[in-house]
């Protein structure tokens, strides 16, 4: 049985796996992850988990996503975009929350929406590079 932080197969509803490239439009319901190679658009109400050897680059639009892999374009994410350790994101990034790992590469612009503004002052924070809190 696959076990993914937390998941287990069950909770999937799609898997790319190494190996696997896909061109095109992928909409899925539930949690998708990718380890494969992707280009495109990725739309879902739900979670988005792109694997440390998932190379993406797409117009995302999800309620979370996560990235331990590569990825580039624009990422909308409804609830929050998680970039953990390892992941290499160039991209415009729309979230009212964000995750910056250490160990995580990021390059690009953030918008951070209505919905995060009002949560600031309760101890919302971005992690950015040398250690600083914004």
């Amino acid at each position: 049985m696959i076990k993914i932080k937390g998941l287990t197969a069950e909770d999937l509803n799609g898997f790319m796996d190494v190996g696997t490239e896909f061109h095109g439009e992928l909409r899925f319901r539930n949690t998708f992850r990718i380890d494969g190679k992707l280009k495109g658009r990725i739309v879902s109400e739900n979670t988005l988990i792109v694997g440390e050897s998932g190379e993406v680059d797409a117009e995302i639009e999800c309620g979370v996503v996560s990235i331990r892999g590569t990825v580039s374009g624009r990422i909308q994410g409804r609830e929050r975009i998680e970039l953990l350790a390892g992941s290499k994101v160039q991209a415009t990034l729309v979230s009212p929350r964000l995750v910056i790992e250490e160990g995580a590469f990021f390059q690009g612009d953030c918008e951070m929406t209505p919905t995060a503004a009002a949560g600031a002052g309760r101890g919302a924070l971005v992690a950015v590079p040398g250690g600083g809190r914004s």
